[in-house]
């Protein structure tokens, strides 16, 4: 690999980080699909983490805080954040930092979901509900507060 190609690939990165942040695992696999060598790309993604361009701490934060912003349970930020390449402990912290009550944002999703309910929910209608709060990645104790909530609300 030549020295213009290792700047057009440096250039590239700096130009992915410039417009967001993005794990060191979600970098390596798109320098691997331009078919860039891995000891280059090694040397390239340390490069970033010593100037600051990347740090996966951050990365995790901003995850963890955007994507409870959407309304997601900690199941689903677990499991899509491990997808980007992140630590398990590492993504604990970042939810144990934002202190959030999931009980509440479960509530919260819920009747942003449903806004019109009828008195009495018939075994499917309720069975609906609660698959969409679980693909939200609530567990079932959130699930059931949140039911429970819209039962006393009327």
């Amino acid at each position: 690999m030549d020295d213009s190609e290792k700047q057009k690939q440096k250039n590239y990165v700096l130009w992915l980080l410039g417009r967001q942040d993005y794990s060191r695992k979600e970098l390596e696999r798109k320098l691997s699909q331009r078919q860039v060598p891995q000891a280059f790309s090694c040397e390239l993604l340390d490069w970033c983490e010593q100037h600051g361009f990347l740090d996966d701490n951050r990365f995790c934060a901003g995850f963890v805080r955007r994507a409870a912003d959407k309304r997601h349970g900690p199941r689903r930020i677990m499991a899509d954040a491990q997808q980007k390449g992140l630590a398990k402990e590492q993504v604990s912290e970042a939810i144990d930092a934002l202190d959030i009550d999931w009980f509440e944002l479960a509530i919260e999703a819920y009747t942003r979901k449903f806004r019109t309910t009828d008195k009495q929910l018939d075994y499917k209608e309720k069975a609906k509900r609660m698959r969409y709060l679980t693909a939200r990645g609530f567990d079932y104790q959130q699930i059931e507060f949140a039911l429970a909530s819209e039962a006393n609300d009327e």
